[in-house]
């Protein structure tokens, strides 16, 4: 045999030989990815709710129906996570609501829902629609028997409230002002003496009636560009409830004397967490003096959040002591305070 007739043959053996050991490497490969997928799904199955929850926070909610999408198993196994938590417009709402079978989300497991967001918003259906009947525990009007927090948009006074019936299983209300100077009154949650978390956006608290006084639950507060004014105080949302307060801003009302005022003598009595998040670049808040006035008012505060465009002379000088992008923690009689300029996503 000639020398090229060798060589030829050589390449033909050398490439039947490399192409079995891509066919033998593939086939370990499709059996290690079967292997552990079966571990996975083992793994899915045989976990308490309480680490599929940590393993929850961990990840996207994109990634958790992704991860879903891998078998059957893993789908049956992660349906209460995966629709926990629903979106829907007014429209497909209200879809739903003309149906036969009563209030529900337009999606497929209407029993499995705990939390839903109304995307859109409109005046007519804010004052219509039956709130009292979307979380009414009667299986036979609502499916959504688990239901117990709401988010949506408003488009102006959160007046709408009051004149729904009374709903015990609301625990988590969160609302978004779609306009400025729109007006949200504790009067106007009274029907909600289950709440336990309350979110507001954009809305200018007004004080309440003396009968209208929270007879709640409400242990965590969080306020975004929301504005008050004399005789109101935050203390009204309950001062012996209170145990965890978020105020963030991005507007001038952070250097009012209002909120000047909450910071120089605050009466919660149980707050354990406040945190403060100034977004606000031109407007800088100054507490040299008011963070002491602040831990001392609060005896039972632990934690101090300050973010943002905030001054404080102390622990301003403890930051630039470190990187430029570092959060100092400082304790102060017993209250850890967390301090960064820089941290503008914090709360």
């Amino acid at each position: 045999m000639s020398l090229v007739g060798r060589k030829r043959g050589y390449d033909k053996e050398g490439l039947k030989n490399q192409e079995n050991c891509n066919t033998n490497a593939a086939k370990r490969t499709k059996v290690n990815n079967h292997s552990r997928a079966a571990k996975f799904e083992q793994f899915i199955d045989r976990a308490p709710h309480e680490i599929i929850l940590q393993l929850k926070c961990l990840v996207s909610r994109q990634d958790i129906i992704s991860l879903a999408s891998t078998s059957k198993r893993v789908r049956e196994r992660l349906l209460p996570y995966l629709f926990d938590r629903v979106k829907c417009s007014w429209p497909e709402l209200l879809s739903s609501w003309r149906n036969p079978n009563g209030v529900c989300a337009p999606i497929e497991h209407p029993e499995l829902i705990e939390g839903i967001r109304i995307t859109s918003f409109c005046s007519k259906n804010e004052w219509t629609f039956p709130f009292h009947v979307l979380f009414s525990p009667d299986p036979s009007t609502n499916p959504m028997g688990r239901l117990e927090s709401l988010s949506m948009l408003s488009s102006g006074s959160t007046n709408f409230f009051k004149y729904c019936g009374l709903v015990l299983n609301l625990k988590t209300l969160s609302i978004t002002a779609v306009k400025s100077s729109s007006v949200f009154s504790l009067e106007h949650v009274k029907q909600f003496p289950s709440l336990q978390e309350l979110r507001l956006v954009g809305f200018h608290i007004e004080d309440a009636e003396a009968e209208a006084n929270p007879r709640n639950n409400l242990g965590y507060l969080k306020l975004e560009n929301c504005t008050w004014c004399y005789p109101f105080n935050l203390e009204s949302f309950g001062k012996d409830k209170i145990h965890t307060l978020h105020l963030k801003y991005s507007n001038s009302f952070i250097v009012s004397e209002r909120f000047k005022h909450l910071l120089s003598s605050p009466s919660f009595t149980n707050l354990r967490e406040l945190s403060i998040v100034n977004d606000e670049k031109s407007l800088e808040l100054t507490i040299s003096l008011k963070i002491m006035n602040l831990i001392h008012a609060m005896p039972s505060l632990e934690t101090l959040i300050l973010s943002g465009n905030i001054y404080n002379e102390a622990l301003n000088g403890h930051a630039s002591s470190g990187s430029s992008n570092h959060t100092s923690i400082v304790a102060l009689n017993n209250v850890k305070v967390f301090y960064s300029s820089f941290l503008r996503d914090l709360g």
